[in-house]
């Protein structure tokens, strides 16, 4: 379910489609698990942005027109700008953010493969562009993480030093990715090596040179170079509310 979503959404963009201020809406930036995707239907705002771009579908005598409805992606209208907005993952994607909402548990991307990869459990799989990659999902413990670890609760990939983290309660891991291999020495105390992130991290992800991390309805814009936070921010402030 959240792969078709995200690689959905992805063909929305490369169709000429812009993010949709509809909760409803594919193309809405909050990604939430839609259930059974055999009940899925494009909300008509996706419907009015495509028909915008390529005009509406011929004319059937046979075939009734049926109105959309809103599908099951459909969060509560303020969920954008609620205070107490929360993430269970948050990724970058060619350039733009994806937030994800009850349906994962971390992502994050790896921007000179061009992939974004998805975690579950003790799964993951590979997503680039509209495509989910062969050969997964594959197990977390293929990373180099041990078996004591059943789930990531967060991860981020630095692109200038082609280091990728992995946050797991109080810890982390930090995995090469020119080796391809986990770096010994870990896992590391979370609090020694980012000071000021004190709190469980539920979703990170980097820009601007920083590192966001997501715990509850609260932001830390952490200086990697600096390492220290900088700013403390609400979780939601990503959409101008």
């Amino acid at each position: 379910t959240n792969l078709f979503l995200v690689a959905a959404h992805e063909l929305g963009h490369s169709l000429g489609l812009f993010h949709s201020a509809k909760p409803e809406a594919l193309m809405y930036p909050v990604y939430k698990s839609s259930g059974d995707l055999a009940r899925f239907r494009l909300s008509q705002d996706d419907v009015d942005g495509i028909q915008s771009l390529y005009g509406p579908p011929p004319a059937s005598p046979d075939v009734p027109v049926v109105p959309t409805k809103p599908n099951s992606l459909e969060p509560e209208s303020s969920l954008m700008c609620s205070p107490a907005l929360s993430f269970d993952a948050v990724s970058t994607l060619r350039g733009e953010f994806l937030f994800f909402k009850d349906s994962m548990d971390a992502a994050y991307e790896v921007t000179n493969r061009d992939t974004v990869f998805i975690f579950k459990g003790d799964q993951f799989w590979a997503v680039r562009g509209h495509e989910e990659q062969a050969g997964y999902p594959k197990s977390i413990h293929t990373l180099g993480l041990p078996a004591t670890v059943g789930k990531i609760d967060a991860a981020v990939s630095d692109k200038e030093k082609k280091k990728t983290y992995f946050f797991v309660e109080d810890k982390y891991w930090r995995f090469d990715e020119k080796k391809q291999s986990m770096e010994p020495g870990y896992p590391r105390k979370i609090a020694a090596d980012f000071p000021g992130v004190d709190s469980k991290v539920d979703a990170v992800f980097e820009a601007f040179g920083f590192f966001y991390f997501f715990s509850g309805s609260s932001q830390l814009e952490f200086d990697p170079n600096a390492k220290k936070v900088t700013h403390v921010l609400k979780s939601n402030s990503w959409f101008n509310c």
